[in-house]
């Protein structure tokens, strides 16, 4: 892996074309004027002139434009500044975006007001308009935690300082990270958070590993009391938002915007916990067995069970890939991701000063962007079709639905990403005839899919909720606090599989999904829902694949349990994760069975 670029090096064609959206900044600047003079326009037309139906008809029909020039606004403002955080003019675009923002929404926070206090007869009605069904279900839910139209709007007005935890923390990973070379046998490799978490930490190597994982840990190391102090501002600051609507604790506040149940979350956390742990536990020593490993460390536990047979993947013959293993979804599918290569919706130039992981966003009725970086890894290659399952599924939403209905919950938002990766491990098993080959597809469906979803996320959950337990408790922390409570979700997870050391107790520094509220433990939810739909594919294709268009085109016209259920998974029971957990189970057995036949 060579040592991380200077933007300016990549070839045009690894960087993402923003032109869908606007021309230059220059464009953006002129957006920004235009939208002004429509959000005055409609405060000045509505403000005190909201009381009958046919006013608030009229009052969204003009909103929906707006709604939608905010949007590209929005996603303009910030997706420049994730592919380099050093760019001072790219810092520019996301200060000026979000400094319009915060004063549009603060001005257009009237409507919102007026919507509260709309005469039953007028709201019950327009409950029953089906195009304005997910932004009536969140006015329902505010109203009993509304706090009056002048704190509303102050708190929308601050809403850039709300943010500022997150924005310190993303800033500091991006830039101030610094990991130190490291040298084995005589030859000196350069390290940093994209080359270790898409390269290093699944080398064949195993001195490689070790030495990564130590060098890595030491540059977090570093920053962890000044991530701490981060994190710690942000959980304080949404057990203060949660007193201030009168929830009764903060998980409530948290999880109404998921509009799911504190027994749901915490069910997907200790059934995964106590159930899934000994099945994941009993692959890893299977992995342990076949590469000769006397014990697993946690620079060990992402290793391939057959690294010999990891491919190199270059992002021309992934577009191929991509294509090939989504084409069970259909035509109408494949035609509206596959303009993403020509289309440059993707950047995936590893530079430095790039946000780490990656992420798809949805200008509403524009094509998705995709940030990720390419490292010429398999893994890569499951990224991709991942973020590519939300660009499906932002595409077919948006053509179905209204501005106000688009976005899915967040609590099942992973589910078409995660669902896409099972197509991709189906297919290269499909593809196989020898059992090695097809325990290698086997093998990836686990780690890249299952692994990172339904663990690696599952557990910055578990950890999360100790955390929040502590603020709820009155209690405070600080880095030491979060590396106890992380070492200890570690080890519970893991037994004797994996030895949990202080290195794996920082695992809490490297992602940022701890901003996004409770968000972490979505991705294995997403996940139990993408199971049942990928088993319904396999057991019957045409129904299952015609079920499966319907749930991502449905954004958010229907509340998450209704939504879940056009996928035939009910997920008021736990049956949907039991009959998950099975299917892994099985998985590790094929594997087992594949290891035993290519022995033999």
């Amino acid at each position: 892996m060579a040592e991380q670029q200077p933007r300016a090096t990549f070839a045009p064609e690894t960087t993402w074309d923003l032109t869908a959206l606007y021309q230059d900044q220059a464009a953006f600047e002129v957006a920004i004027a235009t939208a002004t003079t429509h959000v005055a326009a409609f405060v000045a037309k509505y403000t005190g002139n909201l009381h009958t139906l046919a006013d608030f008809q009229a009052a969204f029909t003009d909103l929906s434009p707006i709604a939608i020039e905010l949007n590209h606004i929005g996603q303009y403002s910030f997706i420049p500044e994730t592919t380099d955080f050093t760019n001072a003019s790219f810092a520019q675009i996301a200060a000026r975006g979000g400094q319009f923002l915060t004063s549009a929404e603060g001005d257009l926070s009237f409507f919102e007001a007026a919507l509260i206090n709309a005469p039953a007869d007028v709201f019950a009605a327009l409950a029953e308009q089906p195009e304005l069904a997910a932004e009536i279900r969140r006015i329902t839910r505010l109203k009993a935690h509304y706090l009056g139209a002048d704190v509303e709007r102050a708190l929308t007005k601050l809403s850039s300082m709300q943010h500022a935890p997150e924005d310190v923390y993303v800033r500091m990973r991006a830039s101030d990270f610094k990991m130190a070379d490291f040298e084995v046998a005589s030859v000196t490799y350069p390290n940093a958070f994209v080359t270790y978490e898409n390269f290093y930490q699944n080398h064949e190597n195993a001195e490689i590993r070790e030495k990564a994982f130590r060098s890595f840990s030491d540059g977090l190391r570093a920053h962890q009391h000044a991530a701490a102090a981060a994190y710690y501002n942000q959980v304080k600051k949404e057990k203060d938002l949660a007193d201030l609507r009168g929830y009764d604790n903060v998980f409530d506040y948290l999880l109404d915007k998921q509009e799911v149940t504190h027994a749901m979350f915490d069910r997907q956390i200790d059934l995964i916990m106590n159930d899934f742990g000994p099945i994941a536990q009993r692959y890893l020593k299977h992995v342990a067995k076949v590469n000769g490993l006397k014990k697993m460390t946690f620079a060990d536990w992402k290793i391939d069970l057959d690294g010999a047979l990891n491919p190199a993947a270059d992002f021309a013959s992934a577009y191929d890939l991509v294509l090939a293993a989504t084409s069970p979804l259909t035509e109408e599918y494949t035609r509206e991701i596959k303009p993403f290569k020509e289309e440059r919706w993707v950047d995936y130039a590893p530079n430095i000063g790039k946000e780490s992981g990656g992420y798809a966003t949805d200008p509403y009725r524009k094509h998705p962007y995709i940030l990720m970086s390419w490292t010429n890894r398999l893994s890569d290659v499951y990224t991709l079709v991942h973020e590519i399952g939300h660009a499906g599924q932002f595409i077919l939403s948006a053509n179905n639905n209204s501005i106000f209905n688009a976005s899915m919950s967040t609590y099942f938002v992973e589910a078409p990403s995660t669902f896409n990766e099972l197509l991709l491990s189906d297919y290269l098993e499909n593809q196989a005839d020898d059992p090695r080959t097809k325990r290698f597809a086997l093998a990836h469906r686990l780690t890249d899919t299952y692994f990172h979803n339904f663990i690696t996320h599952l557990l910055e959950a578990a950890f999360q909720r100790e955390v929040y337990n502590l603020i709820e408790a009155g209690e405070t922390f600080g880095a030491e606090k979060l590396n106890s409570i992380m070492q200890g979700v570690l080890q519970t997870f893991w037994g004797d599989a994996v030895e949990i050391d202080e290195d794996a107790a920082l695992t809490w520094m490297r992602q940022s999904h701890y901003y996004m509220g409770l968000y972490s433990y979505t991705y294995s939810a997403g996940l139990v829902v993408a199971t049942q739909g990928f088993i319904n594919v396999k057991s019957h294709p045409d129904e299952g694949v015609a079920t499966w268009l319907k749930f991502l085109k449905s954004g958010g016209s229907l509340d998450p349990i209704n939504t879940i259920k056009l996928t035939g998974a009910d997920v008021t029971t736990d049956e949907p994760l039991r009959n998950t957990i099975k299917f892994l189970s099985d998985t590790v057995d094929q594997i087992i069975a594949y290891t035993a036949e290519i022995e033999n």
